[in-house]
């Protein structure tokens, strides 16, 4: 194996084939699902308890959805330490499939119309009302003053054909890393080189099917791990969930943003994180000494792990206090980072 190459590159063709089955399971659940708002979450309930086979489509579905995220992530933070300035296309593709599957997860939240998915999805679309004739935007979403059955019919189609559109992303993402060699491998470096087959063949099997293992041996004794139980209830307009949140891989953002009281400002900090994504590896991309920026890696995603623990809270003490301290320790440690991008720059 190449010197500059490790088991940390498996996550996409772990990610590969978790979208593979991700696809299949929605597309096989799409005949049982009813987008009517009355009666969308009984009919739900009532194949997931009456239809073994729409059980296990289900709990097949929702684990695939967070162990996608979850490989995704270690995916992006490995970008982070590896990464090549002639891959800026690769980068480019990766960030929006990044925010589009943080759409394609949303639209699915909010299909049951639990307790938590509806609550949750009435927050989120809340944050449109920030942009220019945000509310009539929300009116249209809607097509009425609430939720209803045209916003479900609108989120089960964008559930829907999303998926393909990121199956696309994935080929342009797949055929421009190819082409330009791996993300950490140099050109010159021409004895070190190796071709694709057989070896990183084998080597992918290999971890498809140790990751398949450890999936099967979670199915069976954590069926029920990934769902949330307020949404084994009936959504109810009258009564609000004590702590609403959204799915664990956007708890990070949502803190940040629960504590800043401007919604137009929280909105400018959510995207700035977001964005961090992407333009972190691409502006290390430009520079050779990459190790030198590691440690300020290594801290932010430990501070991304405590906000999620804390996003998970409700926003009363000690975790409103901390989730302001951490939130702004957060935007320290990247600002100075640029910072520090900055001076080396103007030194080289």
């Amino acid at each position: 194996m190449p010197l500059n190459i490790n088991y940390s590159f498996n996550f996409g063709v772990i990610l590969l084939f978790i979208f593979i089955f991700l696809l299949i399971t929605g597309l096989l659940s799409v005949i049982f699902y009813n987008n009517n708002l009355a009666n969308s979450f009984m009919l739900l309930i009532l194949h997931t308890f009456n239809s073994f086979f729409y059980f296990v489509l289900r709990v097949l579905h929702n684990t695939f959805a967070n162990l996608f995220f979850l490989f995704m992530f270690f995916h992006i933070f490995r970008s982070w330490f590896y990464t090549s300035s002639n891959n800026f296309l690769v980068l480019v593709s990766g960030f929006v499939m990044f925010i589009l599957s943080c759409g394609i997860a949303f639209f699915g939240y909010c299909l049951p119309m639990g307790q938590m998915s509806y609550w949750a999805s009435i927050v989120i679309f809340s944050l449109l009302s920030v942009v220019p004739f945000g509310n009539l935007i929300l009116l249209y979403l809607f097509g009425s003053f609430a939720i209803s059955t045209r916003t479900l019919s609108l989120l089960f189609f964008l559930h829907f054909i999303t998926p393909f559109i990121l199956l696309f992303l994935f080929l342009l993402h797949y055929i421009n890393l190819h082409s330009n060699l791996s993300s950490s491998t140099n050109k010159n470096d021409i004895l070190d080189l190796t071709t694709f087959y057989p070896l990183f063949i084998f080597i992918d099997a290999f971890v498809v099917f140790l990751f398949l293992f450890f999936f099967v041996m979670f199915i069976f004794f954590f069926s029920w791990y990934f769902f949330e139980s307020a949404n084994f209830l009936s959504f109810n307009t009258l009564v609000t969930p004590l702590h609403i949140y959204p799915d664990w891989f956007l708890l990070f953002p949502y803190a940040c943003l629960r504590s800043i009281d401007n919604k137009l400002f929280g909105v400018f900090l959510l995207l700035f994180i977001m964005v961090f994504f992407f333009y972190s590896p691409f502006i290390n991309s430009f520079f050779n000494i990459l190790t030198i920026f590691n440690f300020f890696h290594v801290y932010i995603i430990f501070f991304f792990v405590l906000l999620m623990f804390v996003g998970a809270n409700p926003s009363v003490f000690p975790f409103s206090v901390l989730v302001i301290f951490l939130q702004y320790f957060l935007y320290f440690l990247i600002f100075s980072y640029f910072l520090f991008l900055f001076l080396l720059y103007m030194v080289l």
